[in-house]
Order: structure tokens, then C-alpha cells, then sequence
């Protein structure tokens, strides 16, 4: 599982393939509301086995919502790169479904959308109740006689 934030600035999000195509396309889907955005013609920047993208993520139009899950996909093929391929569009003979076919799933995840600093080596976890519940510290001074 991937952790990203709200920010519509771009994150990156590193991770290992099945292959390192030069170009792919993403599609994210947000399981609370059924929603999926595509993005097609991200650059895959390969370092030391390791995967990365570099985008900025959304879902129908808006920006990743704190406390929801998203499925990641990560696509190689033709039709990832369909914008480049404009010309064996074009040049095709058969319907596009066949054109559009040779498309693979190279990657897949969940990605948690949170706001929260998450660390494990500090123990720092993610809380449902962050910024909801405060403990009380100050109790009152009193003092209790049992009678007999």
C-alpha cells in the first residue's frame, strides 16, 4: 500500500514493475465513489531497479480525498501510448478494439490518502481520530471520605 496526501501538487510515487516500459498510462479509481480518472503518456523514470512517476494525482477532476482508498494501476502497451500513436490509427486496417488490445497491467496497488505524518521507525501511525479527540490531563483536586 501507497500513502500520498491531498496535495494537487505532484508526488512520486516509487514502486517495481513487471517491466520498465519508457512511457505508460495510469488509472485510479476511487473505491468509495466507484470514480476512475486515466492518465495517459506518464514517463517512467527507472533508478537502481526501482520504479518511479512522477504526477500529480486526482480523481473526476479534484484532488485525492483525506481518508479514502484508491486502486492504482500501472499500464504498458498500445493503448498506453495511444497518444503517440496517432498514426497507426490512422494506418489501421481492423476496428480499433483490435488495435488497442495489446495493453498489460505492469503494476497494481492500493494507495491510502492521508494528511497525517506517518512513520513506523517513530511509531508515529495513522489515527482515526487525529484532531477529533482530546485526552483531558487536568483532573479535579478531589477529595473522597468514606464514612463506615
Amino acid at each position: 500500500m501507497k500513502i500520498l496526501t491531498t496535495s494537487a501538487n505532484a508526488q512520486t510515487l516509487s514502486f517495481i514493475p513487471r517491466e520498465y516500459p519508457a512511457s505508460i498510462k495510469m488509472t485510479l479509481r476511487d473505491t468509495s465513489t466507484n470514480t476512475t480518472e486515466t492518465v495517459d503518456t506518464l514517463t517512467l523514470t527507472k533508478t537502481n531497479d526501482k520504479a518511479s512517476i512522477s504526477t500529480s494525482f486526482s480523481v473526476a477532476g479534484s484532488a485525492l480525498v483525506e481518508g479514502r482508498f484508491y486502486d492504482l494501476t500501472i499500464i504498458k502497451g498500445t493503448g498506453a501510448l495511444w497518444n503517440t500513436l496517432q498514426t497507426q490509427w490512422q494506418l489501421a486496417t481492423s476496428n480499433w478494439e483490435s488495435v488497442i488490445s495489446s495493453e498489460s497491467v505492469i503494476y497494481l496497488d492500493k494507495i491510502f490518502c492521508t494528511d497525517q505524518t506517518i512513520d513506523q521507525s517513530d511509531n508515529s501511525y495513522y489515527s482515526i481520530n487525529n484532531g477529533e479527540y482530546t485526552q483531558t490531563t487536568s483532573y479535579p483536586n478531589d477529595d473522597y471520605i468514606i464514612i463506615n
